[in-house]
């Protein structure tokens, strides 16, 4: 699902925008304009409606709806932005949200988001070329095999302990 996520940023976003993957490629300070997409923490929770199939991701159309899974997962990314201004940076944070969200639909939750920060809390002292926005959000996705029919067979065994039970 993450790379298919990446695929897809590469695709909406432009052509001059350097896009990786990984922890390991925060490292690596090249210069301005880059992107990096790193997966965070997640959180499965029962079914949501507005979790998206992995494979939905994918392509351009939404499949046609389907038995809900038993769960949803709640994939945690951050994306960390540079650029050579705050200027550049908001710009191209603009169009990441949107094509994130035109990616995603409603299944994408943003998060609170910001500036690299210090242990402080305070905006931590890099030159303005290594600074680095980092936008936090998660998408709900679907997990595990949906079971057609899950109601209907505890529907069934109501009623037979209603025959039972006088």
């Amino acid at each position: 699902m993450t790379e298919t996520l990446l695929e897809r940023l590469r695709a909406e976003l432009p052509r001059r925008v350097k896009l990786e993957l990984g922890p390991d490629a925060l490292n690596q300070h090249e210069g301005p304009l880059k992107l990096v997409l790193v997966p965070g923490q997640d959180t499965f929770t029962p079914p949501d409606t507005r979790a998206i199939a992995p494979e939905a991701l994918a392509r351009e159309t939404l499949p046609q709806p389907r038995p809900r899974p038993p769960y949803t997962r709640l994939a945690g990314y951050t994306l960390h932005i540079w650029a050579k201004s705050y200027q550049a940076v908001e710009d191209i944070l603009s169009e990441c949200v949107a094509a994130l969200r035109r990616i995603c639909g409603s299944s994408l939750e943003l998060l609170p988001s910001g500036w690299d920060e210090d242990e402080t809390g305070q905006a931590a002292a890099l030159p303005a070329d290594k600074r680095r926005y980092q936008l936090r959000f998660r998408v709900l996705v679907e997990v595990g095999a949906a079971e057609p029919g899950l109601y209907v067979r505890l529907e069934r065994a109501l009623l037979d302990q209603a025959e039972i039970l006088p």
